[in-house]
Protein backbone atom coordinates (compact mmCIF):
# COMPACT_ATOMS: atom_id res chain seq x y z
CA UNK A 1 0.00 0.00 0.00
CA UNK A 2 1.58 3.33 -0.87
CA UNK A 3 -0.43 6.47 0.06
CA UNK A 4 -1.07 9.94 -1.16
CA UNK A 5 -1.38 11.88 1.91
CA UNK A 6 -2.36 15.65 1.42
CA UNK A 7 -2.24 18.32 3.95
CA UNK A 8 -2.66 22.17 3.98
CA UNK A 9 0.05 21.96 6.77
CA UNK A 10 1.65 19.94 9.73
CA UNK A 11 1.35 20.23 13.33
CA UNK A 12 3.34 22.64 14.85
CA UNK A 13 5.08 24.03 11.68
CA UNK A 14 1.41 25.30 11.03
CA UNK A 15 -0.50 25.45 14.16
CA UNK A 16 -4.54 23.97 13.49
CA UNK A 17 -6.99 21.37 14.53
CA UNK A 18 -6.60 19.77 11.10
CA UNK A 19 -2.90 20.49 10.96
CA UNK A 20 -2.43 18.64 14.46
CA UNK A 21 -4.69 15.78 13.06
CA UNK A 22 -2.63 15.91 10.28
CA UNK A 23 0.80 14.87 11.53
CA UNK A 24 -0.76 12.09 14.41
CA UNK A 25 -2.63 10.32 11.41
CA UNK A 26 0.73 10.06 9.43
CA UNK A 27 2.71 9.33 12.58
CA UNK A 28 0.07 5.88 13.11
CA UNK A 29 -0.12 5.12 9.35
CA UNK A 30 3.36 5.18 9.24
CA UNK A 31 3.88 1.57 10.67
CA UNK A 32 0.41 0.10 8.95
CA UNK A 33 1.57 0.46 4.97
CA UNK A 34 4.17 0.34 2.85
CA UNK A 35 5.01 3.80 2.05
CA UNK A 36 3.76 7.16 2.82
CA UNK A 37 4.37 10.13 0.52
CA UNK A 38 3.21 13.59 1.84
CA UNK A 39 2.39 16.71 0.20
CA UNK A 40 2.12 19.77 2.63
CA UNK A 41 2.82 23.37 2.88
CA UNK A 42 3.80 26.33 4.83
CA UNK A 43 1.72 28.92 6.76
CA UNK A 44 0.57 31.08 3.94
CA UNK A 45 3.09 33.10 2.58
CA UNK A 46 6.18 31.68 4.42
CA UNK A 47 9.05 29.52 3.32
CA UNK A 48 7.67 25.57 4.11
CA UNK A 49 9.55 23.88 6.89
CA UNK A 50 12.70 21.48 5.50
CA UNK A 51 11.87 17.42 5.13
CA UNK A 52 13.82 16.58 7.99
CA UNK A 53 12.34 19.21 10.22
CA UNK A 54 9.28 17.66 9.42
CA UNK A 55 11.06 14.26 9.70
CA UNK A 56 11.98 14.57 12.61
CA UNK A 57 8.59 16.12 13.92
CA UNK A 58 6.61 12.97 12.94
CA UNK A 59 8.98 10.07 14.52
CA UNK A 60 8.09 6.71 13.58
CA UNK A 61 9.46 3.10 14.19
CA UNK A 62 9.31 2.65 10.18
CA UNK A 63 11.49 5.08 7.69
CA UNK A 64 8.87 4.74 4.82
CA UNK A 65 7.88 8.35 4.58
CA UNK A 66 8.50 10.85 1.94
CA UNK A 67 7.81 14.18 2.16
CA UNK A 68 7.26 17.22 -0.50
CA UNK A 69 6.36 20.49 0.20
CA UNK A 70 5.67 24.09 -1.29
CA UNK A 71 4.44 27.61 -0.14
CA UNK A 72 0.64 28.07 0.64
CA UNK A 73 0.34 31.14 -1.51
CA UNK A 74 -2.47 34.07 -0.87
CA UNK A 75 -1.70 37.30 -1.32
CA UNK A 76 -5.32 38.23 -2.43
CA UNK A 77 -7.64 40.36 -1.13
CA UNK A 78 -11.10 40.05 -2.99
CA UNK A 79 -14.24 37.96 -1.35
CA UNK A 80 -13.21 34.19 -2.09
CA UNK A 81 -9.23 34.64 -1.95
CA UNK A 82 -8.12 32.17 0.15
CA UNK A 83 -10.79 29.42 -1.52
CA UNK A 84 -8.92 30.13 -4.87
CA UNK A 85 -5.85 30.36 -3.11
CA UNK A 86 -6.36 26.36 -1.84
CA UNK A 87 -7.51 25.28 -4.75
CA UNK A 88 -4.25 26.27 -6.27
CA UNK A 89 -2.03 24.68 -3.99
CA UNK A 90 -4.44 21.60 -4.85
CA UNK A 91 -2.83 22.16 -8.26
CA UNK A 92 0.82 22.49 -6.68
CA UNK A 93 0.68 19.42 -5.00
CA UNK A 94 -0.80 17.24 -7.56
CA UNK A 95 2.34 18.84 -9.86
CA UNK A 96 4.37 17.34 -6.59
CA UNK A 97 2.77 14.13 -6.84
CA UNK A 98 4.19 12.92 -10.04
CA UNK A 99 2.82 9.88 -11.45
CA UNK A 100 -0.70 8.86 -9.67
CA UNK A 101 -0.86 5.39 -10.72
CA UNK A 102 1.92 4.86 -8.49
CA UNK A 103 -0.77 5.76 -5.16
CA UNK A 104 -3.18 3.21 -4.06
CA UNK A 105 -5.33 6.41 -2.50
CA UNK A 106 -4.95 9.67 -1.75
CA UNK A 107 -5.84 11.11 1.93
CA UNK A 108 -7.16 14.76 1.21
CA UNK A 109 -7.49 17.46 4.37
CA UNK A 110 -9.94 19.81 3.59
CA UNK A 111 -10.05 21.09 -0.40
CA UNK A 112 -6.36 19.64 -0.91
CA UNK A 113 -7.83 16.76 -2.71
CA UNK A 114 -9.59 19.49 -5.41
CA UNK A 115 -7.37 18.88 -8.38
CA UNK A 116 -7.08 15.25 -8.04
CA UNK A 117 -11.07 14.15 -8.41
CA UNK A 118 -10.92 12.44 -12.13
CA UNK A 119 -7.77 12.07 -12.01
CA UNK A 120 -7.42 9.51 -8.99
CA UNK A 121 -10.22 6.70 -8.36
CA UNK A 122 -9.31 6.64 -4.71
CA UNK A 123 -9.55 9.99 -2.88
CA UNK A 124 -10.85 10.05 0.62
CA UNK A 125 -11.83 13.47 1.17
CA UNK A 126 -11.92 14.74 5.39
CA UNK A 127 -13.42 17.93 5.30
CA UNK A 128 -13.63 18.08 9.64
CA UNK A 129 -15.90 20.09 11.17
CA UNK A 130 -18.53 21.46 7.76
CA UNK A 131 -17.81 24.78 9.18
CA UNK A 132 -19.28 26.51 6.08
CA UNK A 133 -22.67 24.22 5.99
CA UNK A 134 -23.38 25.49 9.80
CA UNK A 135 -25.18 28.95 10.80
CA UNK A 136 -22.86 31.86 10.25
CA UNK A 137 -22.38 35.08 13.29
CA UNK A 138 -21.64 37.98 10.75
CA UNK A 139 -22.72 39.40 6.95
CA UNK A 140 -19.06 38.72 6.34
CA UNK A 141 -18.72 35.31 7.35
CA UNK A 142 -22.29 34.46 5.57
CA UNK A 143 -21.02 35.58 2.66
CA UNK A 144 -17.75 33.41 2.76
CA UNK A 145 -19.57 30.70 3.97
CA UNK A 146 -21.75 30.72 0.73
CA UNK A 147 -18.93 31.39 -1.80
CA UNK A 148 -17.37 28.22 -0.09
CA UNK A 149 -20.53 25.51 -0.19
CA UNK A 150 -20.28 25.24 -3.77
CA UNK A 151 -17.23 23.96 -4.06
CA UNK A 152 -17.42 21.82 -1.21
CA UNK A 153 -20.49 20.52 -2.04
CA UNK A 154 -18.49 19.30 -5.34
CA UNK A 155 -15.70 17.69 -3.38
CA UNK A 156 -18.71 16.03 -1.19
CA UNK A 157 -19.86 14.73 -4.56
CA UNK A 158 -16.60 13.55 -6.14
CA UNK A 159 -15.09 11.73 -3.62
CA UNK A 160 -14.28 7.74 -3.09
CA UNK A 161 -15.11 8.18 0.10
CA UNK A 162 -16.31 11.17 2.88
CA UNK A 163 -14.92 10.98 6.53
CA UNK A 164 -17.33 12.42 9.14
CA UNK A 165 -16.34 12.87 12.98
CA UNK A 166 -20.35 11.83 13.45
CA UNK A 167 -23.09 13.02 15.06
CA UNK A 168 -25.00 15.52 13.54
CA UNK A 169 -21.81 16.34 10.85
CA UNK A 170 -23.33 12.36 8.69
CA UNK A 171 -26.86 14.43 8.41
CA UNK A 172 -24.85 17.72 7.28
CA UNK A 173 -22.70 15.37 4.56
CA UNK A 174 -25.61 13.80 3.29
CA UNK A 175 -27.96 16.64 2.87
CA UNK A 176 -25.46 18.03 0.70
CA UNK A 177 -24.87 14.94 -1.78
CA UNK A 178 -23.28 12.74 0.15
CA UNK A 179 -24.18 9.06 -0.25
CA UNK A 180 -24.64 6.45 2.45
CA UNK A 181 -21.43 4.27 0.87
CA UNK A 182 -19.60 7.26 0.79
CA UNK A 183 -19.76 8.26 4.21
CA UNK A 184 -17.14 6.79 6.38
CA UNK A 185 -17.20 7.27 10.30
CA UNK A 186 -13.22 8.34 11.79
CA UNK A 187 -13.20 9.89 15.21
CA UNK A 188 -10.56 12.57 16.09
CA UNK A 189 -8.17 10.85 18.11
CA UNK A 190 -5.47 10.81 21.00
CA UNK A 191 -1.91 9.79 21.53
CA UNK A 192 -1.64 6.94 24.11
CA UNK A 193 0.26 9.32 26.54
CA UNK A 194 -3.08 11.47 27.05
CA UNK A 195 -4.64 7.91 28.49
CA UNK A 196 -1.94 7.65 31.50
CA UNK A 197 -2.96 8.37 35.02
CA UNK A 198 -4.06 11.68 35.66
CA UNK A 199 -0.55 14.05 37.19
CA UNK A 200 -0.62 14.35 41.03
CA UNK A 201 -2.16 17.90 41.01
CA UNK A 202 -4.17 19.24 44.28
CA UNK A 203 -8.17 19.55 43.08
CA UNK A 204 -8.18 21.62 45.74
CA UNK A 205 -11.86 22.74 47.51
CA UNK A 206 -15.06 22.90 45.73
CA UNK A 207 -15.46 22.66 41.80
CA UNK A 208 -12.96 23.98 39.03
CA UNK A 209 -14.81 24.73 35.89
CA UNK A 210 -12.43 25.13 33.12
CA UNK A 211 -12.79 26.75 29.10
CA UNK A 212 -10.31 25.96 26.92
CA UNK A 213 -10.37 27.17 22.57
CA UNK A 214 -9.64 29.69 20.56
CA UNK A 215 -11.17 33.42 20.92
CA UNK A 216 -14.00 33.36 18.17
CA UNK A 217 -17.48 33.38 18.46
CA UNK A 218 -18.51 30.48 17.60
CA UNK A 219 -17.09 29.30 20.59
CA UNK A 220 -19.89 30.63 23.10
CA UNK A 221 -17.42 32.61 25.27
CA UNK A 222 -20.08 35.48 25.06
CA UNK A 223 -22.72 32.51 26.26
CA UNK A 224 -20.09 31.77 29.24
CA UNK A 225 -20.05 36.02 30.31
CA UNK A 226 -23.85 35.85 30.04
CA UNK A 227 -24.27 32.55 31.99
CA UNK A 228 -21.82 34.10 34.53
CA UNK A 229 -23.41 36.89 35.16
CA UNK A 230 -26.60 35.55 36.41
CA UNK A 231 -24.96 32.78 38.72
CA UNK A 232 -25.19 34.00 42.34
CA UNK A 233 -22.60 31.71 44.26
CA UNK A 234 -19.00 32.20 43.34
CA UNK A 235 -17.66 29.56 40.92
CA UNK A 236 -13.72 28.90 40.00
CA UNK A 237 -13.28 29.24 35.95
CA UNK A 238 -9.91 28.79 34.75
CA UNK A 239 -9.46 29.99 30.39
CA UNK A 240 -7.27 28.43 28.68
CA UNK A 241 -7.05 30.97 25.29
CA UNK A 242 -6.79 33.94 24.03
CA UNK A 243 -9.58 34.98 26.07
CA UNK A 244 -10.98 38.43 27.11
CA UNK A 245 -10.76 39.66 30.36
CA UNK A 246 -14.27 39.63 32.29
CA UNK A 247 -14.99 42.53 34.74
CA UNK A 248 -15.94 40.46 37.92
CA UNK A 249 -16.04 40.56 41.68
CA UNK A 250 -18.09 37.80 42.39
CA UNK A 251 -16.30 34.66 40.73
CA UNK A 252 -12.81 33.81 40.43
CA UNK A 253 -11.09 33.59 37.33
CA UNK A 254 -7.69 32.70 36.05
CA UNK A 255 -6.00 32.96 32.93
CA UNK A 256 -3.70 30.47 31.44
CA UNK A 257 -3.11 32.04 28.21
CA UNK A 258 -2.70 29.98 24.94
CA UNK A 259 -0.72 27.02 26.33
CA UNK A 260 1.12 24.82 23.49
CA UNK A 261 2.63 22.25 25.87
CA UNK A 262 1.05 19.29 26.10
CA UNK A 263 1.72 17.96 29.80
CA UNK A 264 1.35 21.80 31.17
CA UNK A 265 -2.06 21.22 29.48
CA UNK A 266 -2.55 17.52 31.46
CA UNK A 267 -1.80 19.50 34.68
CA UNK A 268 -4.42 22.01 34.52
CA UNK A 269 -6.70 19.59 33.31
CA UNK A 270 -5.94 17.12 36.01
CA UNK A 271 -6.33 20.37 38.77
CA UNK A 272 -9.79 20.94 37.32
CA UNK A 273 -13.67 18.82 37.71
CA UNK A 274 -15.69 20.30 34.55
CA UNK A 275 -14.94 21.29 31.04
CA UNK A 276 -17.59 23.81 29.61
CA UNK A 277 -17.87 24.16 26.16
CA UNK A 278 -20.73 26.46 25.15
CA UNK A 279 -20.05 26.37 21.11
CA UNK A 280 -22.38 27.79 18.67
CA UNK A 281 -20.66 24.55 16.37
CA UNK A 282 -17.95 22.20 16.47
CA UNK A 283 -16.48 19.52 14.63
CA UNK A 284 -15.71 16.70 17.30
CA UNK A 285 -13.44 19.59 20.21
CA UNK A 286 -9.98 17.55 20.67
CA UNK A 287 -10.60 19.43 24.03
CA UNK A 288 -13.62 17.45 24.91
CA UNK A 289 -11.41 13.89 24.39
CA UNK A 290 -8.33 15.32 26.01
CA UNK A 291 -10.88 16.65 29.33
CA UNK A 292 -12.81 13.11 29.57
CA UNK A 293 -9.59 11.02 29.16
CA UNK A 294 -8.37 12.68 32.00
CA UNK A 295 -11.67 12.20 34.01
CA UNK A 296 -13.20 15.61 34.15
CA UNK A 297 -17.26 15.45 33.30
CA UNK A 298 -18.71 18.05 30.36
CA UNK A 299 -20.79 20.36 30.45
CA UNK A 300 -21.39 21.15 26.38
CA UNK A 301 -23.82 21.87 23.49
CA UNK A 302 -25.38 19.42 20.97
CA UNK A 303 -23.44 20.20 18.22
CA UNK A 304 -21.25 18.39 15.32
CA UNK A 305 -19.97 15.26 16.60
CA UNK A 306 -21.15 15.98 20.12
CA UNK A 307 -23.61 13.29 20.85
CA UNK A 308 -21.66 10.51 20.33
CA UNK A 309 -19.36 11.70 23.23
CA UNK A 310 -21.90 13.47 25.45
CA UNK A 311 -25.77 12.25 26.24
CA UNK A 312 -26.77 15.21 28.35
CA UNK A 313 -26.09 18.64 26.09
CA UNK A 314 -27.54 21.87 25.77
CA UNK A 315 -29.34 23.71 22.57
CA UNK A 316 -26.58 26.51 21.95
CA UNK A 317 -26.60 29.94 22.72
CA UNK A 318 -28.52 29.39 25.59
CA UNK A 319 -27.12 31.43 28.97
CA UNK A 320 -29.54 30.45 30.95
CA UNK A 321 -29.26 26.72 30.76
CA UNK A 322 -25.91 26.61 31.04
CA UNK A 323 -25.67 28.98 33.80
CA UNK A 324 -27.99 26.35 35.68
CA UNK A 325 -25.95 23.26 34.40
CA UNK A 326 -22.78 25.17 36.25
CA UNK A 327 -25.14 25.92 39.79
CA UNK A 328 -27.26 22.22 39.53
CA UNK A 329 -25.17 20.23 39.55
CA UNK A 330 -23.29 20.30 42.65
CA UNK A 331 -21.07 16.55 42.80
CA UNK A 332 -20.22 15.47 39.50
CA UNK A 333 -18.65 12.51 40.35
CA UNK A 334 -16.37 10.62 38.09
CA UNK A 335 -16.69 10.91 34.20
CA UNK A 336 -17.03 7.92 31.79
CA UNK A 337 -14.25 6.52 30.51
CA UNK A 338 -13.29 7.36 26.74
CA UNK A 339 -13.37 4.43 24.42
CA UNK A 340 -10.29 2.77 23.08
CA UNK A 341 -11.71 3.91 19.61
CA UNK A 342 -10.22 7.25 20.43
CA UNK A 343 -6.59 6.28 20.35
CA UNK A 344 -4.89 7.38 17.29
CA UNK A 345 -3.22 3.45 16.71
CA UNK A 346 -7.12 2.68 16.75
CA UNK A 347 -8.46 5.42 14.43
CA UNK A 348 -4.88 4.64 12.41
CA UNK A 349 -6.19 1.19 12.13
CA UNK A 350 -9.48 1.98 11.25
CA UNK A 351 -8.67 3.87 8.42
CA UNK A 352 -5.85 1.91 6.63
CA UNK A 353 -8.60 -0.92 6.93
CA UNK A 354 -10.70 1.29 4.28
CA UNK A 355 -7.68 1.87 1.68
Amino acid sequence: MHLLFLADGLFPFVVGGMQKHSTMLIKHLSPLVDQITVCTCSEINAPPPAEQEILDEIVTSKNNIQVLTCTFEDKGILPGHYLRASRKLSRSFLNLAGDLSQYDCVYAQGLTGDAFHGRHPRVMVNLHGLEMFQPAYSVKEALAKRLMRPIFKSQIRQSWKVVSLGGRLIDILKSNGARDEQVVVLPNGLDDEWFDKPSAVSKGDGIRFLMVGRNEYRKGFHVLEKALSLIDKSIELHLVGDWPKVETTRHSLTYHGVVRDKHRMMDIMDSCHVLLLPSLSEGMPTVVLEAKVRGLKVIGTDVGAMGILESDLLLPGDSLALAEAITEKSDFGHSQKLSERFRWTQVAEATSNLF
